[in-house]
């Protein structure tokens, strides 16, 4: 899965291994296509749980502005295509590994349908956005480092306002560091100028420098410019080389004139 964004092509990891109640279910319910929401037998993490062993698939509607080809994903709609391949609305789909009350991998991807990669599958169907982000983010949270961001990923692409719950993670130090990236990265996105001054506090007080510097790209990511001044500040005023250096390296990124000039103040220092 590919992500582009600002102009930017970015590959998407894998994400947390998640542990679920296994339970026996009547398979005959499971291979129903009508939408999570509207039926009666329980949650998505329930459906999921009861489902053989093998791949799960389920599908939920996208935020606006998310479009993909089946293979990349545009989350600012920039441009009506991917790799020179259209363009196409959502919705999100989804596919889990299980093995047991395990899942061992996690796939999604925007736009047109695709071949599951093994078969037999459980298809569940159309799900409510609310139900699928609360299970990727559950999923995020209680597994290990290899589900972890991709989880995340799957979550913020949802119709849904999730940007409260990826800033609670993105302060939780006990969670993955890679998960917590994700969040960052993804909380700039939702949350554009409203996260600044939360990302600014993730760079000043986190104990783990590569969370630090996720802020930072974070940061760099906020719509119209909103987190240059902090980025600024980072150089001016932080005793640490390492986040100067990559604020700088962000900086030179934006295009913005007055990098420029902070630059060649910098070079003029005695």
């Amino acid at each position: 899965m590919r992500l582009r964004t600002a102009g930017r092509m970015m590959r998407g990891g894998a994400g947390p291994v998640a542990a679920l109640f296994s339970s026996v279910a009547a398979v005959s319910l499971l291979a129903t296509a009508s939408p999570i929401g509207a039926q009666e037998t329980g949650s998505l993490a329930r459906l999921i749980a009861a489902a053989p062993d093998g791949t799960v698939r389920f599908h939920y509607p996208a935020r606006e502005g998310i479009c993909g080809d089946g293979h990349g994903i545009n989350i600012h709609r920039e441009t009506d295509d991917v790799d020179g391949r259209r363009c196409e609305d959502g919705p999100v789909w989804v596919e889990i590994e299980k093995s047991g009350s395990r899942v061992t991998d996690l796939d999604m991807w925007v736009g047109r349908t695709r071949s599951s990669r093994d078969d037999p599958r459980t298809d569940l169907g159309a799900t409510d956005a609310r139900q699928a982000a609360d299970y990727l983010l559950g999923l995020a949270r209680g597994g290990a480092a290899d589900l972890g961001d991709e989880a995340v990923g799957a979550a913020a692409l949802a119709d849904v306002e999730v940007w409260p719950e990826l800033l609670e993670m993105a302060r939780d130090a006990k969670l993955d560091t890679g998960t917590r990236e994700s969040a960052i990265f993804w909380l700039a996105q939702q949350a554009g100028d409203r996260a600044t001054e939360d990302l600014e506090a993730i760079v000043r007080e986190d104990g783990d420098s590569e969370v630090r510097q996720a802020a930072l790209f974070g940061l760099s990511q906020l719509p119209e410019g909103a987190g240059f001044d902090s980025l600024v500040k980072v150089v001016r005023e932080n005793d640490d080389p390492e986040l100067v250096q990559v604020s700088l390296f962000w900086l030179g990124q934006t295009g913005d004139p007055r990098a420029i000039s902070l630059f060649e103040e910098i070079l003029a220092r005695p």
